[in-house]
């Protein structure tokens, strides 16, 4: 199993630093939080920089999440909107591919993937499907796989669900377009987290690992060796990605660089023993 490191672990802190910090404490990647360390209107000299930040310290970039800036609404049936979430994640891609990162993750809660009050969900979601088909082909010249993420029913009101993703993506119907998941969330969603990881996990492009309290693995309660045999059981060969946050009312990420490194440890060595490395 290959493990990446979120780089919003580690809040605004000094992006190479937070870099080679994952390299130290045995990742094999990063995943790099877009809209706040490499955005859309980042220069291609900055991309080319960061880039050799990561190939320096013996890392890939395994993919891009939090790639929303709030200048776009994805769940709509507002033709105008789906252009412009269009255009915007065909440039999400492009700074994917300078990086050769191989997934996007779809995620997000707020108002970016959710319904506003009163919208025609069935076309909003047809719409939406639409969109992420035409930026699936677009990826797919890139090879860059889109990644819909299941996320609670607190951040989002769309696709709270394993199944509900897994449902969607087969409505996007494009190769290029697979789901994604986030320990943490299945917690709190599934009835069986087990089970869903076992019954839909053929479809993950990534898995985000994250305990019942979003902190690191080993944490709290969920149980992830029974996760990780459940994923090893459909045959997934890609990421897991350690995306892990302080849940504090004002910001999401940890305190102090040294609260991070303690929950990484933690976290590398849970995930270690769970997959039986």
């Amino acid at each position: 199993m290959k493990f990446s490191m979120c780089t919003a672990v580690y809040g605004m802190h000094d992006l190479h630093d937070t870099i080679n910090r994952a390299a130290i404490h045995g990742f094999d990647a990063v995943e790099i939080t877009a809209a706040k360390h490499l955005g859309v209107e980042s220069s291609q000299q900055y991309r080319r920089e960061v880039k050799s930040w990561i190939r320096d310290a013996g890392l890939e970039c395994s993919g891009l999440h939090y790639i929303f800036d709030g200048s776009v609404k994805l769940a709509t049936a507002d033709r105008e909107l789906n252009a412009k979430c269009a255009d915007y994640l065909r440039k999400v891609i492009d700074v994917a591919a300078d990086m050769d990162a191989k997934t996007v993750i779809i995620g997000s809660g707020g108002t970016t993937r959710s319904f506003d009050p009163g919208a025609d969900r069935a076309e909003a979601t047809r719409c939406m499907a639409e969109v992420i088909h035409k930026v699936g082909e677009y990826a797919s010249g890139k090879d860059v796989h889109l990644a819909v993420e299941a996320i609670n029913r607190y951040e989002t009101n769309f696709l709270n669900t394993m199944r509900e993703a897994t449902e969607f993506v087969k409505l996007v119907d494009h190769p290029h377009v697979r789901t994604m998941a986030d320990t943490y969330h299945i917690n709190i969603e599934e009835s069986n987290p087990v089970e869903a990881v076992r019954t839909y996990g053929y479809a993950l492009q990534n898995l985000h690992l994250a305990d019942s309290n979003r902190h690191a693995p080993g944490t709290g309660h969920i149980d992830f060796k029974a996760i990780a045999d459940a994923l090893l059981e459909t045959g997934f060969d890609k990421y897991c990605s350690f995306e892990v946050f302080g849940l504090y009312p004002w910001k999401l990420w940890f305190d102090t660089v040294e609260e991070a490194d303690r929950q990484m440890k933690i976290g590398i060595a849970t995930a270690r023993a769970a997959f039986g490395m």
